[in-house]
């Protein structure tokens, strides 16, 4: 048993606009769990720093390696720095060509084959340009050279495999930023999804919540009640709450009772004043003004759709109404009287309980209970809120 929201064609672009699709991915733009971000992106600065840390980290082992070696007489002077310094500087430039030309045209635009020759001529060229660097730094201080003799096919290897590791390395730092990149992004729109949902559902309660009221007003104004003008007086200031202080991602709960309160004032004034006041009751108990902010506007479907369905000649009550505060832990129950009449045709519409389900899974998840109880010619509903650090859930949790 729910309320009714003006049409079901509403329903209908509720429903179209929150299973709006993604767009689609271009095609051959890398797997579906990776999105390579701009080419323009900057290099962070880490980066650098770790290739620094990493090359100058590689040299010292290599020292290190080659000083255990008692026949090795390579000593820690000008021309093994310079030289070590210099290959540094080769790898490095390597790791940044990888990085600003051959991943964008290749890896990023989903060509892996195209990626691993263009990869296998550049470590060859990379290779060439260590032996030529190498050999132009003990030229110049040495005055002498290896020469070509003494660069065996082991070394070409290894140099080729170096090449290839570096480019690799540079590949794979590439594309966990990008994964990373995209993974934020994702996060993003989602965010600016479900806040677009969630205003949308907000705001499908304000003529919910007029088009009740105004039904009301007219019942008021058709037998001529001296207490029409008190209504209009009463809707004013609930449609002001409505208007101003809704809009807010939360709301204290003690505002929040405050428009409940009118809201009961107003549908009281449905009923002969010496029966209002016991045929709609509402309970508080708890500390409402020092418990936590609340998302505005939860407590509202549940009230009306007892109004809604609920018989009010029902006696001594119609509708009891609880709300407990217990720490951070909002109890919040409607129990009405229904009409014992076989076979009320379904009203259209059925949408208040539906928004509201729905704000509850995207502002509470997992941190709400909502319990229906349906008895003969009973219904009670019981909705429980964790509410310590849920009013801000859409804006900490992506």
């Amino acid at each position: 048993m729910e309320n009714s929201l003006l049409s079901p064609t509403s329903a209908a672009s509720a429903s179209a606009a929150s299973e709006q699709l993604p767009p689609a991915r271009p095609h051959g733009t890398g797997p579906a769990w990776w999105r390579p971000a701009p080419d323009n992106t900057p290099i962070p600065w880490w980066v650098h720093a770790l290739l620094v840390a990493v090359l100058l980290a590689l040299d010292g082992l290599l020292y290190y390696a080659m000083r255990l070696n008692p026949k090795n007489t390579v000593k820690l002077d000008a021309v093994w720095v310079v030289r070590n310094l210099a290959l540094d500087g080769v790898t490095a430039l390597l790791f940044y060509w990888n990085w600003l030309a051959v991943f964008p045209r290749t890896l990023s635009q989903g060509r892996v084959g195209r990626y691993f020759l263009e990869a296998l001529v550049w470590a060859a060229v990379f290779s060439l340009l260590r032996i030529t660097v190498s050999d132009m730094v003990y030229r110049v201080m040495n005055g002498s050279h290896p020469g070509l003799d003494s660069y065996n096919w082991g070394l070409w290897a290894g140099l080729l495999l170096g090449g290839l590791l570096t480019m690799g390395a540079s590949s794979g730092v590439r594309i966990t930023l990008d994964y990373l990149h995209g993974q934020r992004q994702r996060r993003e729109l989602e965010r600016q999804h479900l806040l677009t949902e969630l205003g949308m559902l907000k705001t499908q309660i304000n003529p919910h919540f007029l088009f009740n009221t105004l039904n009301n007003i007219y019942s008021l104004t058709s037998r001529k009640s001296d207490r029409a003008p008190e209504a209009v007086l009463r809707l004013a200031e609930s449609m002001r709450y409505l208007l101003y202080d809704s809009s807010a991602d939360a709301v204290t709960l003690s505002q929040e009772l405050t428009h409940l309160r009118s809201f009961l004032d107003l549908q009281r004034l449905r009923l002969p004043a010496a029966e209002a006041a016991t045929a709609i009751v509402l309970n508080v108990y708890g500390p409402v003004e020092a418990a936590p902010p609340v998302a505005p506007l939860l407590l509202l479907p549940l009230v009306e759709n007892a109004f809604k369905h609920g018989d009010l000649a029902a006696r001594p009550e119609a509708i009891r109404i609880e709300l407990e505060v217990d720490g951070a832990e909002l109890r919040f129950s409607v129990h009405n009287y229904v009409a014992a009449i076989a076979d009320l045709p379904r009203q259209p519409g059925g949408l208040g309980l539906h928004n509201l389900r729905r704000r509850l899974e995207l502002l509470y998840p997992e941190r709400h209970a909502l319990h229906v109880r349906t008895l003969p010619g009973e219904y009670a509903v019981e909705l429980v809120l964790q509410l310590d650090g849920n009013e801000h859930v859409l804006r900490n949790s992506f």
